[in-house]
């Protein structure tokens, strides 16, 4: 286990802010591949919210929401490290799920990737709540504070966007029964 460093590398991380990261970090990792972070860009991420997060620590161990301040700052920090890997030159893809590595565990699973890729056809606030609701296992009112809306938005975009879903597998249905005729 590496901790983000703090002021003092030799001092030890404030009281709980252990337990806050063993619970969340594998949490934090799995959102941010979400949105799409791969090898460099997931690390960097990954450790510019963590470290966020070590500096916030007296504010965030009494917040009531911890993964939802944890998600809404990853997401930042994701797309900060996009746009310095894009000014230095480097090819990014933060589009959900463009490409899955081979020793990915999900690539084992078509259904798993046809409904990914099937997300992926949301628009960006639909595709947000869900990957929050569904993939993060967050309450509505955590996905409201990650994204900075009302607890009854979060569920209508959820709402709709499982409503949506449904219409476009029911789409790919018709387009895989119509190709094998």
């Amino acid at each position: 286990m590496q901790l983000p460093p703090g002021e003092d590398c030799g001092k030890p991380p404030p009281e709980g802010f252990e337990t806050f990261f063993m619970r969340y970090e594998p949490r934090l990792r799995r959102y941010l591949y979400t949105l799409g972070a791969r090898n460099s860009l997931l690390e960097d991420a990954a450790q510019m919210t963590l470290e966020e997060a070590f500096r916030s620590w007296p504010s965030l161990q009494d917040h009531p929401r911890q993964d939802a301040w944890l998600f809404k700052v990853a997401r930042q920090r994701y797309a900060k490290v996009c746009r310095e890997h894009l000014m230095l030159g480097d090819l990014t893809d933060p589009v959900l799920f463009d490409r899955l590595h081979q020793d990915d565990a999900t690539a084992d699973c078509d259904r798993r990737l046809d409904v990914l890729e099937q997300l992926r056809r949301l628009p960006g606030q639909q595709r947000e709540a869900v990957r929050l609701r569904w993939l993060m296992d967050l309450p509505y009112d955590a996905i409201a504070e990650a994204m900075g809306v009302r607890p009854s938005s979060a569920r209508s975009l959820v709402s709709r966007a499982l409503a949506q879903l449904a219409q476009i597998q029911d789409e790919d249905k018709d387009k895989e029964e119509g190709g094998c005729t």
